[in-house]
C-alpha cells in the first residue's frame, strides 16, 4: 500500500498529503457514525458526504480518490505503482528477485500501516464483500505490473513470459493470504514471519503439485528463481 502517511518532499506534496489524510479520517468518522460495515456504512456513506464533511468540493474529492471505496478500504490504483517502485528500488540495491518482492512489500505494508487509520482501512478491506470487486479488479492489473517487472530480470528463455506471470500471480495472491492473516492475529504484529510462512506454505503447495504430474506432461522447463 502506498505510504499515504508520508510526508512530501514539497511544501505542496506536503499540504496535499495533509488534505488526502484529513479525507481519510473524515470518511472513517462518517463511515462508522453511519453505521459501520453491518450496518450499512459502506453505502450511506457517500462521496459527496464525505466532500462535504472534509470541507472541498465533490470535484477535489475525486482529485483525491477515484471513488469512495478507495478512501473508505485500500486506495489499490495507488498502492501499485508505489509497491513496484519499492521492490525495483531492492533489486537497485542488489537484492535477488525473491528477497526483492518480500523487502519491497515489507516496506511499503509496514509504512502504510504505520497510521491508525490505514490499520483500520486494512482491517474493513480483507473483511468487507463491498471490497472484493475492486480487489480483484486491481489485482489483475498489480499482476500485469509485476509480470512486467519481472519479466525484465529473468533470464532468456521461451518461458520467460510464462514464469513472470505465474511467480506473478502466485505472489500476489500469497500477499493477499498474509495480509487476511496478519489482521486476524493483529496488525501490531510483526507481518515478515506471516509474510515468508505464506511464501513457504505456496512453495510447499506448488512443490506437491509438480510431483503429482509425470515429468513429461511439463512444457516449461524447471529453473528456479533467481534469489
Amino acid at each position: 500500500m502506498a505510504a499515504e502517511h508520508a510526508q512530501g518532499s514539497t511544501p505542496a506534496q506536503r499540504r496535499r498529503d495533509r488534505q488526502r489524510q484529513l479525507i481519510i479520517r473524515e470518511a472513517a468518522l462518517l463511515f462508522e457514525e453511519n453505521g459501520g460495515e453491518e450496518g450499512g456504512g459502506f453505502e450511506k456513506t457517500t462521496a459527496e458526504a464525505i466532500a462535504e464533511r472534509s470541507d472541498i468540493s465533490v470535484s477535489t474529492f475525486f482529485r483525491y480518490f477515484k471513488t469512495k471505496a478507495d478512501v473508505i478500504y485500500l486506495d489499490l490504483g495507488n498502492a501499485i505503482p508505489d509497491h513496484m517502485d519499492r521492490v525495483a528500488a531492492k533489486l537497485a540495491q542488489g537484492h535477488g528477485l525473491a528477497e526483492a518482492w518480500v523487502a519491497g512489500t515489507l516496506d511499503a505494508l509496514d509504512r502504510f500501516a504505520a497510521d491508525e487509520y490505514n490499520r483500520a482501512r486494512i482491517l474493513r478491506a480483507v473483511r468487507s464483500p463491498n471490497f472484493h470487486t475492486p480487489r480483484a479488479m486491481w489485482t489483475i492489473r498489480w499482476t500485469d505490473s509485476l509480470t512486467e517487472l519481472l519479466r525484465a530480470h529473468l533470464p532468456e528463455g521461451e518461458d520467460r513470459d510464462f514464469r513472470a506471470r505465474t511467480t506473478a500471480a502466485v505472489w500476489l495472491n500469497t500477499m493477499w493470504t498474509a495480509i487476511e492473516q496478519w489482521a486476524s492475529v493483529g496488525l501490531d504484529r510483526p507481518l515478515a514471519p506471516i509474510l515468508r510462512n505464506a511464501l513457504a506454505q505456496a512453495a510447499t503447495v506448488a512443490a506437491r503439485a509438480r510431483d503429482a504430474v509425470p515429468s513429461d506432461d511439463w512444457t516449461t522447463t524447471d529453473r528456479p528463481m533467481n534469489d
